[in-house]
């Protein structure tokens, strides 16, 4: 009797993009008197943070959502133009935690086969937590870690001894991620059941975009 083949893992994209980005606001508008969306802001190649962050993200995971707030449209309307699915979350309160909690609910509840054939997110690999405000992460540096992922396991990169971003999250933990609340993210679950760190040389782990200063490319 043959041996059934394995299915090829399948891995999700979660893109954060619900921040209201409070610093940047007030750096900017002391500097200029007027505000603006981090998010929608330029970089020196003349793309948007959250379109570079995003395009990152689906090099390598053409399933991928973001989550959004009603408010700025341009921004929805933006990542959605790229290829996300889009996910809203309310404009008040806000948090990492919510929104993780928002983006596990919406996978598990997810019809099975709704994007490219894929099953559902409970009988996919992992879930990969990116953040829209660090667009200098490598397509390469996803990949690396992507080759840990496992539905039991957490996984964080690592660069020079500092913890980053993205955590590969493995579908065992939807449940817990569902739950989430607040802005302490998902602190507790990597406390709780420990992760696996992979040493990166890739500083995009860990810049974000925080003041406008933050917007000049790396040295």
């Amino acid at each position: 009797m043959e041996s059934a083949t394995a299915a090829a893992p399948h891995y999700i994209g979660i893109l954060l993009a619900a921040g209201e980005g409070m610093r940047y606001r007030a750096a900017l508008l002391d500097a200029t008197g007027h505000e603006a969306h981090k998010l929608l802001a330029r970089l020196p190649d003349g793309r948007h943070v959250v379109q570079a962050s995003a395009q990152t993200l689906l090099t390598t995971l053409p399933d991928t959502i973001a989550i959004v707030t009603e408010q700025p449209a341009s921004l929805s309307a933006m990542l959605s133009d790229v290829g996300c699915q889009i996910v809203n979350v309310p404009d008040s309160p806000r948090g990492m935690g919510i929104s993780l909690a928002a983006a596990a609910r919406h996978l598990i509840q997810r019809p099975a086969g709704q994007t490219d054939g894929a099953d559902t997110a409970l009988q996919a690999t992992a879930c990969v937590v990116a953040l829209a405000d660090m667009p200098w992460l490598r397509a390469g540096t996803l990949q690396r870690l992507l080759a840990y992922a496992a539905r039991d396991r957490i996984v964080v990169p690592v660069y020079r001894g500092q913890r980053g971003h993205p955590v590969i999250f493995g579908t065992q933990f939807l449940p817990e991620l569902a739950g989430l609340g607040g802005d302490t993210g998902a602190r507790a679950l990597l406390v709780r059941h420990g992760a696996l760190e992979i040493e990166c040389d890739d500083a995009g782990i860990l810049r974000d975009v925080d003041v406008p200063a933050d917007l000049m490319n790396p040295a």
